[in-house]
């Protein structure tokens, strides 16, 4: 079991959320804090940090999994490092704040990222959305090894040009080589990207379009892209 989850730390909890809910996401976790949106396939973790925090609007990139120690011993079988977190660590709601049990997952370069435990064991229901983490890294080949190690499977090249990797449960990870790693937040579409670009018009959030992309203003002066699935 595997599924994307990437968790966005914002100051500006409400403002992102009803960008998700417009966007056509639906809140299944809310404590408050700590919400959690789904698409079926792939989902999006919001942690409320203060503003001006380092972390305010940064991406983390971040898993959901049935069994961390099975997952760990297998990730470890495959050449990739990953350790449990203690419960000391895991008792305060662990790095990304959800209260549950993690793998924490490291590549070589030293870009770490966790795989946390959940109870929701749904398969991938694939939809119009897809929830995309991109790993942006001078290694590319590195990072596809690690995600193959974990248990994602390698899918059909993305319309920019990306690798992507598959999570049996939903959600994508694309890589995209850069000369500093990092993580961007974006999603994928199969539908009419410029009727959705519409609807997000009339309710007040602010779009950019071309043929195959629409950038969407984030409440924090960012902009999240959705690109048009690619044709399978």
């Amino acid at each position: 079991m595997l599924r994307v989850r990437p968790v966005l730390f914002t100051s500006r909890m409400d403002g992102y959320a009803a960008l998700l809910v417009a966007l056509g996401l639906k809140c299944t976790e809310n404590y408050g804090d700590w919400r959690v949106f789904d698409c079926g396939d792939g989902k999006i973790g919001l942690r409320r940090v203060a503003e001006g925090e380092p972390r305010d609007g940064t991406t983390a990139m971040s898993f959901e999994l049935r069994d961390p120690d099975i997952f760990v011993r297998r990730t470890l079988a495959d050449g990739t490092r990953a350790t449990l977190l203690d419960s000391d660590r895991d008792a305060d709601g662990g790095p990304l704040g959800t209260g549950t049990g993690a793998a924490l997952v490291t590549a070589p370069g030293g870009f770490s990222f966790l795989a946390e435990a959940v109870t929701d064991l749904a398969p991938r229901i694939p939809g119009p959305l897809t929830v995309v983490q991109s790993w942006l890294t001078p290694d590319v080949d590195a990072a596809r090894k690690v995600l193959a190690d974990i248990g994602a499977r390698p899918t059909a090249r993305r319309p920019d040009g990306r690798t992507a990797f598959q999570a049996r449960n939903g959600g994508l990870v694309a890589v995209h080589p850069h000369q500093v790693t990092g993580v961007e937040l974006g999603l994928e579409y199969d539908g009419d990207l410029t009727a959705l670009g519409a609807r997000l018009t009339q309710e007040g959030i602010q779009v950019a379009s071309t043929a195959n992309v629409l950038t969407v203003r984030t409440p924090d002066g960012g902009r999240l892209r959705i690109l048009r699935s690619p044709v399978v």
